[in-house]
């Protein structure tokens, strides 16, 4: 299936360490406007490589991804979003 493809791709390339700056970047700790969120700790770059590798995700694929408890698994789901707008026609925008 290619949701857990995805997730798996994504998970491998999560740092700790990374998460954990993106944790105080971000304000994580309770009372902060980012309260709860987690993080894998992969650098943007590096999540559109993977969107041009699954740019084809569907719809419902990507609807799933959106409800993950992980940032940068949502932050890839709106870019796969992106992608595909900024290249279909009308009818299909």
């Amino acid at each position: 299936m290619i949701y857990q493809t995805i997730l798996d791709h994504l998970h491998s390339l999560s740092n700790p360490e990374i998460a954990k700056h993106s944790q105080h970047f971000f304000k994580t700790a309770k009372g902060e406007y980012g309260y709860g969120d987690k993080f894998l700790g992969i650098r943007v770059p590096m999540i559109r490589q993977t969107v041009k590798k699954y740019k084809n995700t569907s719809l419902e694929v990507t609807q799933k991804l959106l409800q993950s408890n992980y940032h940068e698994i949502r932050l890839f789901a709106l870019l796969v979003l992106v992608e595909q707008f900024s290249k279909a026609n009308a009818d299909q925008q």
